[in-house]
């Protein structure tokens, strides 16, 4: 498929869906070269909107000739960035790639190691970002961590997980009004227990330009803040299977099973 970009030129198109820790599909169209910003949203709109029936819950776009990786809302995503580490692995035959993504400055280096035709092990290196946690009070007198990654901010809280869409949606949109968080790119509220040695969480996340919001089976980002809140070095999905993370002074590392799916 090929369509005209802005510039007048031709920007050729394929459509992938690759799927992080069991779920988190990110729908990503392979681009030659960038959009506008505009561009990204309305056609991620349609991307995601396209590929929600096998399991999407993102889109972006992985940029060829720029070697960089755009969400549709222009926010970070770890679990998007580790699956368009795949498609670069497939484009370049590399298994060792470097690049850059939205909502993040520094540069991203991610490591394939192929296992089937179709199934990956990814170990992606953040260097250049700094994680910090900040405890809060909220009004209800709920305690919990702010973890700011910069183009996604997550609230993360010890708990059970409210398991109904209305109560997590509604409790979502509370915290978001309650912390002035309505002008981040996106936004997760993130739900984690321990049992044991075992964290497992369940992340709702909306993303403001796309005016996207799931209850997300698999979150990256999700994972380095609860990581940083529990000292975690690994999280239970809501898949039920990991993420591992390592976060130090100034990198992060996340690793675990990707999948093509489309």
């Amino acid at each position: 498929m090929v369509k005209p970009n802005k510039q007048g030129g031709k920007v050729k198109t394929r459509r992938k869906l690759v799927t992080a820790a069991g779920g988190n599909g990110t729908a990503i169209e392979i681009i030659n070269r960038p959009l506008s910003r505009s561009d990204y949203v309305s056609r991620g709109k349609i991307l995601e909107n396209d590929l929600e029936p096998f399991g999407a819950e993102q889109a972006g776009f992985l940029v060829l000739d720029e070697n960089h990786f755009e969400m549709a809302g222009g926010e970070f995503c770890g679990n998007a960035t580790r699956s368009a580490t795949v498609l670069l692995y497939q484009e370049k035959g590399k298994d060792d790639v470097s690049f850059t993504v939205s909502g993040f400055s520094g540069t991203v280096r991610a490591l394939i190691e192929p296992l089937t035709n179709n199934l990956f092990f990814v170990k992606v290196v953040f260097s250049q970002m700094t994680v910090r946690a900040e405890e809060i009070t909220l009004s209800d007198g709920t305690t919990a961590s702010i973890v700011d990654l910069g183009g996604i901010v997550h609230v993360v809280i010890e708990g059970e997980f409210p398991n109904d869409e209305k109560v997590y949606t509604s409790r979502h949109r509370q915290i978001v009004s309650e912390l002035n968080l309505e002008e981040r790119d996106a936004v997760g509220v993130v739900w984690f227990q321990k049992k044991l040695d075992t964290v497992m969480m369940h992340p709702v996340v909306w993303v403001r330009s796309v005016d996207t919001f799931y209850y997300e089976s698999s979150c990256g980002s999700g994972t380095i803040a609860v990581g940083k809140v529990t000292g975690a070095s690994s999280v239970v999905q809501p898949t039920e299977k990991t993420i591992s993370v390592e976060i130090g002074e100034d990198y992060v590392v996340l690793s675990s099973e990707m999948e093509v799916v489309l």
